[in-house]
């Protein structure tokens, strides 16, 4: 039983520095999004994430227009900087995210490929200094 303890112990401490992700399916089920990044998933200031979206039979989707909103519901705003997001390949797209409040944010995700359009939310309940 110690040796099971000790083993969830190391296995928290290393996975504390490690990447996070979250996965959702898009509205109309059209995509699947992963999002991830190195460390938190998302945080105040500045967020580096990558989204790696496929279609709904698992191929990556490349050529796409990606669209993120950084949304305060609460609020009713968005962030002050516009994300910028890149293409990098295999369906992954990089994005670099400005979260300037602390509190409940939302990312709002778009995909357009061709004449195809789907979205989704991820949900961010508590985003602190």
């Amino acid at each position: 039983m110690r040796y099971l303890f000790f083993f969830f112990a190391v296995c928290l401490f290393f996975s504390s520095g490690c990447s996070s992700q979250s996965v959702k399916t898009s509205e109309k089920g059209l995509f699947h999004i992963k999002l991830s990044s190195e460390g938190k998933l998302l945080k105040f200031g500045r967020n580096e994430i990558f989204l790696h979206i496929t279609d709904a039979k698992g191929k990556s989707v490349e050529g796409a227009t990606v669209g993120i909103t950084p949304w305060m519901p609460e609020h009713g705003h968005g962030s002050l900087w516009p994300p910028t997001i890149t293409e990098k390949g295999n369906g992954i797209y990089r994005a670099v995210i400005a979260l300037t409040m602390a509190g409940h944010w939302q990312l709002r995700i778009t995909i357009q490929k061709g004449d195809v359009e789907d979205s989704a939310v991820f949900d961010f309940p508590n985003i602190t200094k």
